[in-house]
């Protein structure tokens, strides 16, 4: 199990400490003011989140750009399939929120500059166990302790868990896995979004959130890792009349799971 991080050869930990403490200060006073909002004033908002990660990616090293466009499609196309077609959340005005995008993009930058901190990289191993068991006794909370049974909480505790022994890269997942819960029980106790308590077609009761529900970036992190990794290996081909050189693998600055069956 790998608990290092390439990506902290190359990002400062003040860079990092300015766009996390940036990032909660965004969520902190965003989403209680989406809340309040209607539709254009919601629209309205959507300016500063994409304002902000414009700026922010363009302090980072191409590398990180790309992973974090990437992830910003691959995550708007699931909002649309889980919330707007799938029903197994919605959102407080039944819509898909035009800051949501952006505020994937800036959490998932978010989670890649925390895990590249020192501080956290030195007590990687710590962070990951006591995250691993803090996510089981949530998950089994949700299991016992609701009216109804949290299976879908269940079943990506079990995809999470597997990341973090699997994936080379734990420290990543155990810090998207806590983030994202926070964000999930910050915005679901506001209303911004409700889980259904039983999910559409595959009838799996679910929290709101599912206790489990921060594995979600783990496994975009992994699909989208892959999918830049075949682009870039595709347009070496293309380059390089046929042979892809190691140019074509995405660079160290990110920690790369594209050969990792994740």
């Amino acid at each position: 199990m790998a608990y290092s991080n390439p990506a902290s050869l190359t990002l400062s930990t003040r860079g990092s400490l300015a766009l996390l403490l940036s990032f909660v200060g965004l969520v902190a006073i965003g989403l209680p003011l989406d809340r309040a909002s209607s539709l254009p004033q919601q629209s309205a908002l959507s300016v500063l989140p994409w304002t902000f990660l414009v700026i922010a990616l363009s302090l980072q090293p191409r590398t990180i750009q790309v992973q974090v466009v990437g992830l910003v499609v691959l995550a708007t196309i699931l909002e649309c399939v889980g919330s707007l077609i799938w029903g197994a959340y919605t959102y407080r005005l039944d819509n898909l929120p035009l800051y949501v995008p952006a505020a994937h993009g800036l959490f998932y930058l978010s989670a890649l500059r925390a895990a590249s901190l020192p501080l956290l990289q030195r007590h990687a191993r710590s962070i990951v166990i006591a995250t691993g068991a803090g996510a089981s006794a949530w998950m089994i909370y949700g299991l016992i302790a609701k009216p109804l049974p949290d299976l879908l909480g269940f079943a990506t505790w079990a995809i999470f868990i597997r990341f973090v022994v699997r994936g080379r890269y734990p420290l990543l997942y155990a810090v998207s896995f806590v983030i994202t819960t926070a964000l999930e029980l910050y915005g679901t106790s506001l209303g911004i979004w409700t889980w259904s308590p039983v999910l559409p077609v595959f009838m799996l009761t679910a929290g709101n959130p599912p206790t489990g529900i921060g594995a979600g970036y783990a496994a975009m992190d992994a699909l989208t890792r892959r999918i830049v990794a075949r682009i870039e290996r595709s347009r070496a081909t293309r380059r390089d009349g046929g042979t892809a050189d190691a140019g074509a693998v995405p660079p160290a600055s990110i920690p790369d799971t594209a050969h990792a069956g994740d």
